[in-house]
């Protein structure tokens, strides 16, 4: 089915996907990096670049945008024929790791959403991007919490608050409740509605904090 004949009139009010601006890159595309790209895609976004060196196992599939038959294969190749068959865009992929040589490809108007397991790289992109024309999103979640921050890399404010939230660790929990699908689909569609925000210049929320519980902390 090709993009051209998608009818998005039914949301034209909220994102009309002729008037994007942004480009989209998303780092790991396991659980909440999955869901955010399909997301993405469906709402309308075109420019978007999935980077993941992984492949996908028995235990990802209760928890990430992939199918039984998907299991053995690299998660960017999985993810391009959904979100191709679910939306009608061919996503760009990589499956090469990030270390300090990699190449990001921006342009003058670039989200970067960090989806990733561990701070160390988390980290590393944050020192890569201090001064580039980019806002990082960072996700972070564990078992029935999450917390999204976003960061404005052009702002020293900002760049001041990312150095320091790259320092605190995400909370261990019971291996068994790491990751589960509702929490997941949750961050995913707060990150899509920021990602929507910013693209369209509106005001949006610096920081998100909730528990699935019930508690919801909001902060500029």
């Amino acid at each position: 089915m090709a993009a051209s004949k998608i009818n998005y009139s039914r949301q034209s009010r909220i994102f009309n996907p002729a008037n994007q601006k942004t480009k989209i890159i998303v780092c790991g595309v396991g659980s909440v990096g999955s869901f955010v790209t399909l997301t993405l895609a469906k709402l309308g976004f075109t420019n978007i670049e999935a980077i993941d060196f992984d492949k996908i196992e028995a235990e990802n599939i209760p928890n990430q945008f992939y199918r039984v038959q998907d299991i053995g294969k690299f998660k960017v190749d999985a993810l391009q024929e959904i979100v191709e068959d679910y939306s009608g865009l061919k996503i760009k992929t990589n499956k090469t790791k990030i270390d300090g040589k990699f190449n990001f490809d921006l342009t003058m108007n670039t989200i970067l959403v960090l989806s990733l397991d561990n701070m160390e790289t988390r980290d590393l992109i944050f020192k890569m991007m201090v001064g580039m024309p980019v806002v990082l999103l960072d996700t972070r979640m564990g078992g029935s919490e999450y917390q999204i921050y976003a960061y404005d890399m052009m702002k020293k404010e900002d760049v001041e608050k990312c150095a320091g939230d790259m320092k605190q660790q995400i909370s261990e929990v019971i291996c068994g409740e790491r990751s589960v699908i509702y929490t997941i689909l949750s961050i995913a569609s707060e990150a899509c509605n920021i990602v929507k925000q910013i693209d369209k210049g509106e005001k949006y929320f610096k920081t998100i904090k909730r528990s699935m519980e019930g508690l919801v902390i909001l902060g500029k």
